[in-house]
């Protein structure tokens, strides 16, 4: 009854208005008729935005709502124009203040809704903290105390009108602190301007717990800010001003959870982190206690930076193994000859991107994952997963799909707890903020055999399709339509162009087995690419063989301090950048003046070239433009390499590899790349691979090689990714 008389008050309040409206109480000079209409014209919009032609605006399926926030838009600020006007003691100047900053507050308001970036049901609240704060500012008194209870995307741009209020500073560090909590990833850098703000101290606090990392790098600081972090009462960031204090301090803090809780101290700590084999030995202890306080529903400060810290780690290990490739087992293995399964796990899923098949498994079974399942006692798959509390298991699956292993890993526990494993693969990718989980399954089903394993895995997937459309989760419906979609279509008995097609069709993609040659011309009607190499050894090494690619008589070279330019003499016409491999930091400038140069001569590169290694890589995806058609990654594949890459170069199609790049198998397919472009044809992906398997199949050094670059065409992880920003973007999801 009562939520009746609600609606209908509003209703006769409402009514009442319309019928008014038009019958002004105070003359408007036309000096001032422009901030009314401009008034009037955000008005229109709000009550337009669901495009129908009526006087109310609707945010809510709940009539009240909608009733109270076309109130508050429309009946509240037309009572505000007419206090305005009203009010004598008010000059001109002020008037236009007040009426300024209520068209400021409704265009943010509108323009916020469309973009969904504020709650459309926070209106009243927001045209009632407007209406105070101007009766306060009238008086001379604070507007602070009316900032309390909004958010901050309604309280940013509600006090511009007000600058010269004597609470304007104290009601703009309350909105700072707002954006602050909302934002503590990236908050550090600007809490300069606010040190002796009130609020700064349970700012940096609230980092500490999120990203003690960043609090440690301004703590060691020679900054006004590490004099306030010093200063913070909070016990964690007195902690973390502890560790500042010691030499190895970026290694000491991914265990903050232990110091905190007194089990062990920086003196401890000190000589084991000092030392890179203890070290690791430790993390991987350290890490699978806080995997074990984050299954308990605890939220450990330490785990971003301890798996930063054992990734870097893990990496020197793999590098070693990877570097002895030629040499005898036990001498290629003996780095790790006393690690642990659960040590050779870590090695593992922190080595996607680098791992060497042969360092992975091999036929002596001397590989990470042949000695972490002979050195299980009892040698069962699920134990080691339990022990380790199924720290990143979706990624090591993949990874055992991807290597041709999972089998043997299946094989090694209980029929039922295999396939609850497996269940639990494909299980939840929609709670998951980004798609790396969604991206690994849909990798790992190009490269799983076992058709009982696939029929398991397809019924999972549409399962859990079924589930999300349920619970109407549209993000989870898009995820695991796709999944199903790719499932289906790769599992069918049909070519690779066939394959292909149907999937750009299904997904509304453009092609995906092909490049047409048109795409890859620029507006002169030459094709530009731009090869990334960096200054070690190894990439002054790839650069030499690179350069022995392109004969004098079909090639025109020339150099300058910085790069090579390389353009053709014969067939359509390329040119391409490769900056010099000069050694670090140079190689990183030679870069940078080679980008300069592009940018200046309006140079966008339709084809571009990782050669480096994944630690090199950031430095090329910063460097990429949004005209690559062609982007060669080598190693780098891995999930949030592809999602930069299709973020600023959406129609990229993406050359991968599933362990380190070598330049044996490189450069031939650079130099088969070349010639399909200087022949002027699309850049088809099938005809290419099929030629390059015919180049390697006498190859016995390089064909198993070759066999773990993905063209893509059957790069399942950046055609799902592809999809899936289609489909959100057409669906406006």
């Amino acid at each position: 009854m009562r939520r009746f008389l609600i609606v209908l008050s509003l209703l006769l309040f409402l009514a009442g208005w319309l019928q008014a409206q038009n019958n002004s109480h105070h003359p408007i000079p036309i000096s001032r008729q422009g901030f009314h209409d401009n008034i009037d014209k955000e008005q229109a919009a709000a009550i337009k935005f669901d495009g129908k032609a009526d006087d109310l605006v609707k945010v809510s399926d709940d009539q009240t709502t909608n009733l109270q926030v076309t109130n508050a838009l429309i009946k509240e600020v037309d009572d505000m124009q007419q206090e305005i006007e009203a009010n004598d003691s008010l000059d001109h100047r002020l008037k236009v203040k007040y009426l300024s900053g209520i068209y400021v507050v409704l265009k943010d308001y509108n323009q916020k809704r469309a973009h969904h970036n504020i709650d459309p049901e926070e209106a009243p609240a927001i045209i009632n903290a407007f209406r105070d704060m101007m009766h306060a500012d009238i008086k001379g008194q604070s507007i602070a105390p009316y900032m309390h209870n909004l958010s901050y995307e309604a309280s940013e741009r509600l006090i511009e009108s007000f600058r010269d209020n004597p609470g304007y500073k104290a009601a703009k560090g309350e909105i700072f602190t707002k954006f602050a909590f909302n934002n503590l990833e990236t908050i550090m850098p600007k809490l300069s301007e606010y040190l002796n703000y009130p609020g700064t101290d349970s700012i940096v606090a609230a980092v500490a717990r999120k990203y003690p990392n960043q609090v440690l790098t301004y703590a060691t600081s020679y900054t006004p800010m590490a004099n306030a972090i010093k200063r913070n009462p909070d016990p964690l960031v007195q902690q973390i001003v502890r560790i500042g204090q010691s030499p190895q301090s970026t290694r000491i803090l991914p265990f903050i959870d232990e110091l905190v809780a007194g089990t062990t101290t920086v003196e401890k700590l000190e000589p084991i982190v000092a030392n890179d084999y203890q070290y690791y030995k430790k993390m991987v202890k350290s890490m699978i206690a806080l995997q074990k306080m984050r299954a308990e529903g605890q939220h450990p400060f330490g785990i971003k930076a301890m798996m930063e810290n054992m990734q870097a780690k893990s990496l020197l290990f793999i590098r070693e193994v990877n570097d002895l490739h030629e040499e005898p087992a036990p001498v290629r293995f003996n780095i790790v000859k006393n690690f642990t399964p659960e040590e050779l796990y870590y090695l593992i899923i922190n080595g996607q991107e680098e791992l060497y098949t042969s360092s992975y498994t091999n036929h002596n079974n001397a590989g990470l994952y042949d000695q972490m399942m002979l050195r299980m006692k009892p040698p069962r798959g699920d134990s080691l997963l339990m022990i380790v509390n199924f720290d990143r298991f979706k990624k090591f699956i993949a990874m055992a799909a991807g290597f041709n292993t999972l089998d043997n890993f299946l094989k090694s526990m209980a029929p039922e707890n295999s396939n609850y494993l497996m269940q639990k693969y494909v299980q939840n990718l929609e709670t998951t903020e980004d798609l790396e989980d969604a991206v690994d399954v849909a990798n790992s089903f190009g490269s799983i055999r076992d058709p009982k394993l696939l029929d398991f895995l397809r019924a999972e997937v549409k399962k859990n399709l079924a589930y999300v459309r349920k619970h109407d989760d549209k993000r989870g419906t898009v995820i695991y339509q796709l999944l199903s979609s790719l499932f289906e279509t790769t599992s069918k008995d049909e070519n690779d162009v066939s394959k292909a097609t149907d999937l750009a069709t299904q997904f509304s993609l453009p092609p995906i087995n092909y490049v047409n040659y048109k795409d890859l011309e620029s507006d002169s009607g030459r094709v530009y690419q731009q090869v990334f190499f960096y200054g070690d050894k190894d990439g002054q090494e790839s650069f030499a063989s690179f350069m022995t690619n392109f004969p004098s008589s079909e090639w025109r070279v020339s150099k300058n301090k910085y790069w090579a330019t390389i353009s053709s003499l014969k067939g359509k016409a390329t040119t391409i950048y490769a900056n010099l491999p000069i050694d670090e930091p140079g190689d990183k400038e030679a870069i940078s003046k080679l980008s300069d140069y592009m940018d200046e001569n309006d140079i966008h590169p339709s084809v571009v070239i990782h050669r480096g290694h994944s630690y090199h890589i950031n430095t090329t995806l910063d460097n990429l433009q949004s005209s690559a058609r062609i982007v060669v990654l080598g190693s780098c594949g891995g999930y949030h390499n592809l999602a930069v890459v299709l973020e600023k170069a959406p129609e990229a199609h993406i050359i991968s590899s599933k362990q380190v790049g070598t330049r044996f198998v490189n450069e031939p397919i650079i130099h088969t790349l070349e010639d399909q472009i200087r022949s002027g044809k699309n850049v088809d992906w099938v005809v290419m691979w099929a030629q390059l398997t015919k180049h390697f199949a006498g190859d016995a050094r390089n064909k198993d090689l070759f066999s773990d670059y993905v063209p893509p065409h059957k790069n399942l992880g950046a055609i799902f990714i592809k999809a899936y920003k289609q489909i959100m973007k057409e669906e406006k999801i």
